[in-house]
């Protein structure tokens, strides 16, 4: 019955995958729009409607701490900036004359988080975040109490385009956390995220996250290797714990097993199991007691060494951790100098016991395969600007709609023709066509 099913749904698969269109359907030239019914007679799709774009200013993202609130100049002067940059995208060719899809331009004003930022900067003078995320949406109508209602929302694949919003880490692994207090967020080390690549000259990281930064100014600051060291120590006695803890577990087993208690209560359970045989099968219950007693000297044997780990394989979760921390400690003690940090990361036996601290730190240029180990660099922004300047233009969903290869920016074909093609088809188009070095231009010199 389920060899059926499998195989029913398979077949209607194919029959949906041969039925569905191979590209865009045609029109006659006198259908100015391109109407086209959905399966559902109540939805039709207008594939040759011009694109328009639909402003939804949103509102502010929560504020913490006690920076002032955005006034009312300044939300101007924010809407002005998000305005330029969209008209921006309004003068490509597929954001100006595009057929099929139109563009909701979704705004997001003020939102700074005073937790994160330096003690030293003026609260009153952190920038602003603001930003406009894209949503292409294709041309869908709906067929409500008589008449059509032109389309007004959906599904989507949408980009975010943020000003003064720092990248971080970009998924990179965070080596240690310097705790502040105050009530402070923690400040995170990281890996250095590494460029993959540019676009029209802007630096792309991970594969993902463009960036535009001021001339001159580095979003991400090194750490020193005694800073480093010093906010891993407890994350090094974390993993020594638990390798301290499982030891004494295994300390505790071995006592058990080798004491008598526990020979007498193997003895016992076989007795319970194979005492009839010693008198209807004396020679079958002779070979099953010599076995009890090599699986008693077995599990001894076993126990014992486990509860004494060696400086081998089978030992490394245990010394991994211990020599790890002393090698630390050692470390810290010469550290100085303003040596910066890198972390290269372990895999295989070495990483064994290491889960905390899963690499080595070590000054810059020590070892191989040891990458930089930055914070993000609460010294990047000008608190002498206007809480408004677009201090530094963040993509962060770049990767989501293209990738690069060189200098081209590829992006997925059209996977779908019952719909007029929207979300990561027409940011990959516009961004093709749009002139970025316009765009880069928003930000502060």
């Amino acid at each position: 019955m389920r060899s059926w099913s499998i195989c029913w749904v398979l077949l209607v698969v194919s029959v949906a995958l041969a039925q569905a269109p191979a590209g865009p359907p045609g029109f006659p030239a006198e259908d100015k729009e391109g109407l086209k019914l959905s399966p559902n007679s109540q939805i039709r799709h207008a594939w040759k409607r011009k694109v328009f774009w639909k402003l939804s200013p949103g509102g502010d993202i929560g504020f913490y701490g006690k920076s002032p609130l955005p006034t009312p100049a300044e939300r101007v002067a924010m809407h002005g900036t998000l305005t330029a940059m969209a008209a921006l995208f309004q003068a490509t060719p597929t954001g100006k004359d595009g057929e099929g899809f139109w563009v909701k331009d979704s705004r997001t004003l003020g939102g700074v988080d005073v937790l994160d930022m330096p003690d030293a900067f003026p609260v009153a003078r952190i920038p602003h975040q603001f930003s406009a995320g894209y949503f292409p949406f294709y041309h869908e109508d709906n067929f409500q109490s008589g008449q059509w209602r032109l389309s007004v929302s959906g599904e989507t694949e949408s980009v975010y385009f943020s000003f003064n919003r720092m990248p971080r880490a970009i998924g990179q692994l965070v080596v240690a956390k310097e705790e502040q207090g105050g009530g402070k967020n923690a400040v995170e080390f990281y890996l250095r995220p590494r460029e993959t690549g540019r676009w029209q000259g802007l630096p792309l990281y991970e594969g993902y996250v463009l960036v535009v930064a001021r001339a001159g100014r580095d979003p991400w600051a090194g750490v020193s290797l005694e800073r480093a060291l010093k906010a891993a120590m407890p994350l090094y006695a974390q993993d020594r714990k638990t390798a301290e803890d499982r030891l004494a577990r295994l300390k505790k087993a071995n006592d058990e097993v080798q004491g008598v208690d526990y020979e007498q209560r193997m003895w016992d359970l076989f007795e319970k199991n194979n005492g009839a045989l010693k008198t209807s099968r004396p020679g079958n219950y002779e070979v099953r007691k010599a076995s009890t007693t090599r699986e008693i000297a077995y599990n001894r044997k076993t126990a014992a060494e486990k509860a004494n780990p060696q400086r081998d394989v089978s030992g490394s979760w245990y010394w991994n951790p211990v020599e790890a921390q002393e090698a630390a400690l050692n470390l810290l003690a010469a550290a100085g100098g303003g040596k910066m940090a890198c972390f290269a990361e372990l895999s295989g036996v070495k990483k064994q016991g290491r889960y905390a601290v899963p690499g080595d730190l070590m000054a810059v240029g020590s070892g191989a395969n040891c990458r930089e180990v930055v914070m993000t660099n609460g010294d990047y922004f000008d608190p002498k600007l206007a809480r408004t300047a677009p201090q530094i233009l963040t993509v962060v969903d770049f990767g989501r709609c293209a990738k690069l290869e060189g200098e081209r920016l590829v992006s997925a074909p059209v996977r779908r023709w019952d719909v007029p093609p929207q979300g990561c088809v027409q940011h990959a188009q516009m961004w093709r066509e749009l002139d970025w070095a316009k765009v880069a231009a928003l930000v502060v010199p």
